[in-house]
């Protein structure tokens, strides 16, 4: 070999330094991590924006979506891990449709159990008519003219409004929690009526879970049992009051009313 003939390279050299100059020759693709979506908790590509439910991953949006947050939730399926919202969107949405009397929501007023959104306290009103008699309603009214049930909800987006811990029978621990047991208040109404597959609304409704929490608080001692049904005829004797001031109240918001409605009779005829 001489220099006019260059450097020879053999058989074994040359496909090596074709492999090399191949591998170099490709570049490495970038791959995308998968994050969980601290909206929908769905896996998803960290894009920016989530494949799932659409939402954006930048604080700004974040604490967006964090400020409407709240202890409100309204069953969809196509959305079945969506968080919850405060009251305030609540109304927004069946405002604007969003929601209507066959939706199925839960909240503070109904122990965060399902309830159709037309016998929901809080949320029947808004869409026309009382949760408890079904008279109508409006979103601006305090309470029913008919029956005289109010339409107040809890509007704390950190209150979740859930029932208190109460004994039930066979279950470990029940004379502990016997000690904090109290009757159910109103559970009929929270239970709200069954729903048959016609559409009609049947007469079953909760009456089946007092019947549950009643066996283990016999375990307690009489001295507790008495402080208990002390408890509870002074939160009837409460109750008892409650109703007289509320009607109290609106009578005087009738004779106001009519002072105020002559007044402006004679200011007109004079």
């Amino acid at each position: 070999m001489n220099q006019d003939q260059g450097i020879e390279i053999g058989p074994n050299r040359a496909r090596a330094m074709a492999s090399a100059l191949s591998v170099a020759g490709t570049m490495p693709e970038p791959r995308m991590r998968t994050i969980v979506c601290p909206f929908c908790g769905s896996l998803s590509p960290d894009s920016g924006r989530c494949g799932t439910c659409s939402a954006r991953f930048d604080p700004l949006s974040r604490q967006a979506s964090q400020n409407q947050m709240g202890p409100w939730f309204v069953r969809d399926e196509k959305s079945a891990h969506r968080p919850g919202c405060n009251y305030s969107t609540l109304r927004k949405m069946v405002e604007s449709g969003g929601i209507t009397g066959h939706s199925v929501v839960r909240g503070p007023s109904t122990n965060q159990f399902w309830m159709l959104a037309k016998h929901t306290p809080g949320v029947a009103h808004l869409l026309g008519h009382c949760h408890n008699c079904g008279a109508d309603a409006n979103a601006e009214m305090f309470g029913c003219k008919s029956c005289g049930e109010t339409f107040s909800a809890d509007r704390d987006r950190q209150h979740m409004g859930l029932g208190p811990v109460r004994a039930i029978a066979g279950v470990p621990g029940a004379e502990a929690l016997a000690l904090h047991a109290s009757e159910a208040q109103g559970a009929e109404r929270i239970a709200g009526p069954a729903i048959s597959l016609d559409g009609g609304a049947g007469s079953g409704s909760g009456s089946g879970t007092n019947g549950g929490g009643s066996g283990g608080a016999g375990a307690a001692d009489p001295n507790t049992k008495a402080r208990i049904d002390d408890l509870s005829r002074a939160v009837a004797r409460l109750q008892r009051a409650w109703r007289r001031e509320r009607s109290r109240t609106w009578i005087s918001l009738g004779c106001a009313a009519s002072v105020t409605a002559l007044a402006i009779a004679l200011v007109v005829l004079g």
